[in-house]
């Protein structure tokens, strides 16, 4: 006896394909969930050393982490190889790019960060040829976008952006940053983070001059973040 065997329709080959892009959307979701969260991880710790809470993660196409990197800039230049620290460029992505060699096939990686990146570290992406990257909440004072949209510039056309893509960690991320924002950027861009954020940053809107009470705050973030690490 013959089993006669249907002649995969285009539908059917339509529907096939459907299943297994929707499938790999969900293995994407899961991997980028993770690997945020794994920033934040990461930034939590750089809070409680005394440095900008920013944290960063690269990983291969197959989805497995190459790289990390955490903001270093309120700490002594480290005496390990390839880590950076106690400058202004020291950044979590520029951490993280600092500690790998050239990368085979960059297109195929994607960078994850706490934070929206700045100019410098977008950038850097876009010279190496990152091919996606994913941040947790945006930066609208020092993230890149201010200055030039990603879609827009040269070296990062190229680049696909996926920005805050869950609700609860872009939260978490813009509550760990706002008292770092509140500190170190200029009027201007505390009013472009209490235009993006407004009720995160309602805890830190007090007047530039009640050292006292942004200091509390501070220490309230850090206390949290040793209880997380």
């Amino acid at each position: 006896m013959y089993l006669k065997v249907r002649k995969r329709s285009d539908q059917d080959q339509w529907c096939f394909s459907l299943k297994h892009q929707i499938e790999g959307m969900k293995e994407n979701h899961s991997l980028d969930r993770a690997m945020l969260e794994r920033s934040l991880e990461l930034a939590r710790y750089s809070v409680s050393k005394g440095s900008s809470p920013i944290g960063c993660v690269i990983v291969d196409a197959s989805g497995k982490t190459i790289s990390e990197g955490r903001n270093k800039s309120g700490e002594p230049w480290s005496k390990t190889p390839r880590r950076i620290g106690d400058s202004g460029f020291a950044h979590a992505e520029m951490d993280a790019f600092y500690r790998i060699k050239k990368l085979e096939k960059p297109e195929g990686y994607t960078l994850y960060s706490s934070l929206e990146p700045c100019l410098m570290c977008g950038g850097a992406m876009g010279m190496i040829g990152v091919g996606r990257t994913v941040w947790a909440c945006d930066d609208p004072w020092g993230g890149s976008g201010r200055l030039i949209a990603w879609n827009q510039h040269p070296a990062f056309v190229d680049i696909q952006v996926v920005a805050h893509p869950f609700h609860d960690l872009e939260r978490e991320a813009a509550e760990l940053f706002a008292p770092e924002a509140r500190r170190v950027y200029p009027a201007q861009g505390w009013a472009a983070w209490q235009e993006r954020y407004p009720e995160i940053c309602a805890a830190f809107d007090k007047p530039i001059g009640d050292i006292n009470t942004l200091r509390n705050a501070q220490k309230k973030v850090r206390r949290a973040a040793r209880k997380k690490t």
